[in-house]
C-alpha cells in the first residue's frame, strides 16, 4: 500500500510539473505529436535521454534553443524541452519533473543566477548542466561531480567592447567620454560583468568615463528603444552607447533614427552578433559586436551532459577552455566583430 501511495504521489507531482513547466512533449512520446517549435525527439531510438529547461527566449536564447535541438539530433540524444518562462519556481519544477521522469541529465538556462542552489538541490543525483547563465563566483563550489556549466567568458566580451571604444576615442584624441549604458537584469551575473568590464578597460586606458544615464531594458529591443527615446527627451549629450546585448543596441539605434539622429555619428557597441546586428554593422549604424556562439554553447552543453552520464571528464571532446576559477566551468570563445570582419559572420 505504501509503495502504491509513493507511485501515485510521484505521478501527481509529474502531472503538476507538466502543467507548470509548459513541456513541449513527453520524452517517451512521438516527436510527430509535438508542437512545431518543439525540440523533443523520441527516446526509443536514442542512446541518451536528456531534458532542456528553457527560460525567457529572447532573440539570442531562441537561437540557443534551435541549436540545442540540432545538437541533440547529431549526438544521438532524445531531448525534451520544458519551457519555464521567467519564473524561478517553474524552473525548479521542471527540473524536479525531469528527475521524476527518469531523465539522465538536465541542461538548464536559469531565470536568475540566484536560482542555482535550488536547481542543484532539485536535481539531486541527476546530472545537471548550466548553459549560458552561470552561477555567481561564490557558488562555483556547487559545480563538480554531477554538475557543470558552459557559457562564454563575459569578461572577454566586455574587454572587446572596451578596447574598441578606447581605440576609437584615442584616435579622436578625446579623453573625456560621456556614455549611455543599456543593461540587462542585474540579478544575472553576466549582466553585471557586461556593465562593469568595458568601463574598467576604458578607465585603464586613461579615459575619463562620465556616466550620462543607465537604462535597464531586460535584454529587450522594444524596452531599450522606449528607454532611449525617453532619455533623448532630456537633451543630454553623449559620446557613445554601450549595450549589454545586440537587441538593446538595435533598439537604441531605432530610437535615434526616430529622433532624426544618425546612429552612425556615434559608436554603438553590443554583444551577440545576431543577424540583425551583423546587418547594422555592415550598413554602419552599429560600430561593433561580440559574437557569442549559440551553436557552440548548445553543442558543448549536450556533450558535457553525455560525458557526465558516461562517467567521463565533463569537458572531454568539447573543445572548450576551462575556467581558471573552476575546473567544471567551460567557455566557448567570444569573437570580436567589426566592419573589418563582419562579412565573415553574415548568414
Amino acid at each position: 500500500m505504501k509503495k502504491f501511495r509513493n507511485i501515485l504521489a510521484t505521478g501527481m507531482i509529474a502531472m503538476m510539473c507538466l502543467t507548470a513547466c509548459g513541456s513541449s512533449a513527453s520524452g517517451s512520446g512521438s516527436a510527430a505529436n509535438a508542437p512545431a517549435d518543439s525540440a523533443s525527439t523520441a527516446k526509443g531510438s536514442s542512446a541518451y535521454d536528456i531534458c532542456y529547461v528553457s527560460t525567457v527566449e529572447d532573440e539570442w536564447l531562441s537561437e540557443l534553443l534551435k541549436d540545442m535541438s540540432v545538437s541533440a539530433k547529431n549526438n544521438d540524444v532524445a531531448l525534451e524541452v520544458k519551457h519555464a518562462g521567467n519564473d524561478s519556481s517553474k524552473v525548479i519544477q521542471c527540473i524536479e519533473q525531469a528527475k521524476a521522469e527518469g531523465k539522465e541529465a538536465t541542461i538548464v538556462n536559469v531565470a536568475y543566477s540566484s536560482d542555482v542552489t535550488a536547481c542543484v538541490e532539485a536535481a539531486g543525483d541527476m546530472k545537471l548542466v548550466f548553459v549560458n547563465r552561470l552561477p555567481e563566483p561564490d557558488d562555483y563550489n556547487l559545480l563538480g561531480g554531477n554538475v557543470a556549466g558552459v557559457a562564454s567568458d563575459e569578461n572577454l566580451a566586455g574587454t572587446f567592447q572596451g578596447e574598441f571604444l578606447a581605440d576609437y576615442f584615442k584616435e579622436k584624441e578625446q579623453t573625456d567620454v560621456r556614455y549611455l549604458l543599456i543593461q540587462g537584469p542585474l540579478d544575472l551575473s553576466h549582466s553585471v560583468i557586461r556593465s562593469q568590464k568595458p568601463l574598467e578597460i576604458l578607465k585603464d586606458a586613461g579615459l575619463n568615463m562620465i556616466e550620462v544615464a543607465t537604462i535597464s531594458a531586460d535584454y529587450d529591443r522594444a524596452k531599450a528603444q522606449q528607454g532611449v527615446e525617453s532619455f533623448l527627451e532630456t537633451g543630454k549629450e553623449f559620446d557613445c552607447i554601450i549595450s549589454n546585448n545586440d537587441a538593446m543596441a538595435l533598439g537604441a539605434i531605432k530610437a535615434l533614427e526616430n529622433k532624426g539622429i544618425d546612429p552612425a555619428s556615434i559608436p554603438i557597441v553590443g554583444i551577440d552578433a545576431t543577424a540583425d546586428a551583423v546587418e547594422a554593422i555592415q550598413n554602419g549604424t552599429m560600430s561593433m559586436s561580440v559574437f557569442q556562439s549559440a551553436a557552440g554553447q548548445a553543442e558543448a552543453a549536450i556533450r558535457i551532459a553525455k560525458n557526465l552520464i558516461d562517467g567521463k571528464p565533463a569537458g572531454e571532446g568539447t573543445g572548450c577552455t576551462v575556467s581558471d576559477e573552476c575546473d567544471s566551468l567551460f567557455y566557448v570563445p567570444f569573437e570580436k566583430v567589426t566592419s573589418e570582419n563582419v562579412n565573415d559572420y553574415a548568414k
